[in-house]
This record gives structure tokens, sequence and C-alpha cells, in this order.
């Protein structure tokens, strides 16, 4: 039974009464305003330092770029738009700069929360109006949107009575695991893993690094504190032969710069297995998934395939379980 509770209409395209067989997810991606380098963690650090300092004083601005999502379909009474984001500045600048976490607050679990439809359709218009928004958007079966809702039903409500999954935030969490909270791409990407809408060369669209220990501190690492020049010195991410989670973590991250220019560069190709459209000025690509196969008896959440040194701390903070 689908209990999903619409909170306001969304509003940031013009939607008429729905169509009763049309049943569409579309995912919104935002790039950074500048870009950032991943080539290593100082090129890294250097291009987010250059990147705050540009748009300090920019409103309605995500520095790391975001991604939201709509649903539409008529098992809802309105279209939804739904996004994860972090929930306190302040945890974030303690930190950096107090606790000195280095590179380990790309990783940190933090407080988070589900953005309102208000919220995300602001924050569209903004970065409309900046040419900063694209767009891919998936017309599914019935039943692939059920399991979505279900998806999120379950990964908005309280597991251990304390807290639910949408309660946290941060780079490591991929939220088809069991109890773990999400990032902003990883929450976008997770519902379209749930039907078997994972592009076949994902790495077009993420950033897969390995965090050289030295460069995570705080809880994360024996209460060591990073200090800037450390990371600045280096010119490389992990590369030996070592121990994961002991001389390195492993960072996957879908980046909403990286899609951003993907679907610009591929609405100028000819294809078959999408379409180039626009929708109220803002580009996108569209793709009939009606006939993807899917199985439906799948559950919604799965093991994490490999421990994370991120993970394992969030577990102990907060008594969740890495089952259900």
């Amino acid at each position: 039974m689908i209990v999903l509770v619409v909170a306001g209409v969304c509003s940031f395209f013009n939607v008429s009464a729905q169509n009763d067989s049309i049943h569409e997810v579309t995912l919104y991606v935002m790039p950074t305003l500048y870009p950032l380098n991943w080539d290593s963690p100082s090129a890294l650090y250097k291009s987010m330092n250059e990147c705050y300092v540009k748009t300090i004083g920019v409103s309605d601005n995500y520095l790391l770029g975001h991604m939201a999502v709509q649903l539409t379909t008529p098992l809802l009474a309105q279209p939804k738009l739904i996004a994860q984001r972090s929930g306190s500045m302040k945890e974030k600048l303690d930190l950096i700069f107090k606790q000195k976490v280095g590179f380990g607050i790309i990783g940190a679990a933090l407080q988070g929360r589900l953005e309102t439809d208000a919220e995300i359709n602001h924050q569209l218009k903004a970065y409309q109006k900046r040419n900063k928004l694209a767009m891919l958007r998936y017309r599914i079966s019935e039943g692939a949107m059920k399991r979505i809702l279900a998806f999120i039903n379950q990964y908005s409500s309280k597991v251990n009575g304390l807290y639910s999954p949408s309660e946290f935030y941060g780079g490591a969490f991929w939220p088809r695991y069991y109890n773990e909270g999400s990032g902003c791409s990883a929450f976008g990407m997770s519902l379209l893993e749930l039907i078997n809408l994972m592009p076949k060369q994902p790495e077009e669209w993420r950033e897969d690094v390995k965090i050289p220990i030295e460069l995570i501190g705080g809880e994360y690492n024996q209460g060591k504190k990073v200090k800037s020049r450390m990371i600045k010195r280096t010119k490389e991410w992990y590369k030996g032969q070592g121990k994961m989670n002991v001389d390195y973590v492993k960072y996957v991250v879908y980046d909403p710069s990286v899609m951003f220019n993907w679907i610009m560069a591929k609405r100028t190709e000819n294809r078959t297995d999408f379409s180039s459209f626009d929708d109220n000025g803002v580009p996108g690509l569209y793709v009939d998934a009606r006939n993807v196969v899917f199985d439906e008896r799948a559950p919604l959440f799965v093991p994490r395939e490999e421990p994370n040194l991120f993970i394992d701390k969030y577990y102990v903070k907060t008594g969740m379980t890495p089952q259900l």
C-alpha cells in the first residue's frame, strides 16, 4: 500500500491534470557554479576553495552542486519533488575548522533531511536562470513507480525508534544499503537502481578515488588533525596496494557537474536510446523505459557489499545496524 504523503504542490512546471497512464521520474542536476578538479587531493582542495570564495555571496547556491527528483504519477495527488540534503552548516564548519577532519568531511555522516517541494522548486528556478540546470526524464511503468514510492516510504520511516535513514547525509552512503542515509546524487541514482535503469557506463557520471588515510582526521583516524598544507602537498590519490579502510578509503560519488556536462553533450548526438527535449526552457534527455525489465520481488534494501570506515562510525554513533 502506498502511503507517501504529498505536502504542497510541485509548481516548477505548470503541470496540468495528470494522464492516468503516465508515470515519469525526472532527475534534475545542478552543477557547481565553478568547476571542481578531481585530478588530485591538492587540485580538489584548491578548486573547492576557489568555488567557495567566488560564490560566498551568491544566494540560492549549492556549493558542491545538487540533484533533485520529480515523481509524476496518478498514484500521487500531485507531482512530487524530493531531494536529500545536509541539515546543519554549523556541524560542517565544526568538523572542518575545529576537528580538522580534512577529507573526512566528504564521507562523514552528517545531520540530514529531505527538502520540501517549495525549497526545491525555488532552487530549480534559481538554477534555471543561471543556465545551470539540466534533466534526465524516464517514462516508466506503474510497477516501477510503485517500487520507487515504497522505497521512499521506508527510507523516510524510523527504523530504531529514534532515527530514519533520511535524517543523515553523507558522501559515503548508498541509500539502498540497510539503514544508511544518502547524499543528494546517491538518492536519485538509487531510485534508478531500484528499477534497473542505472547507466551502462556509470563511470561517465561519477568520480571514483581512493583517499589516503593521512588526509582523513577526527574520529575517523584516532583524533588526528589534518592541516591544509598537507592536503596541498598531496598531488595524487592513493595508488598503492595497501589495505582498504587502513591505508585508504574508497570514495565514489555521482557528480551533478559531470552529469550536467554529459547531458549537454549527448543532446547533440543522434541516438536511439534517448531523445533531446526541452521543458519550460530546461534542456534534457528523455528515455522511454516502460519496457525495461526489473525484479519486482527483489528487496528494496540490500546488505553493504564492502566495509567502509565512515559507515562503521555511523553505525556506532546512531545505533543503526547493517540490516533491518
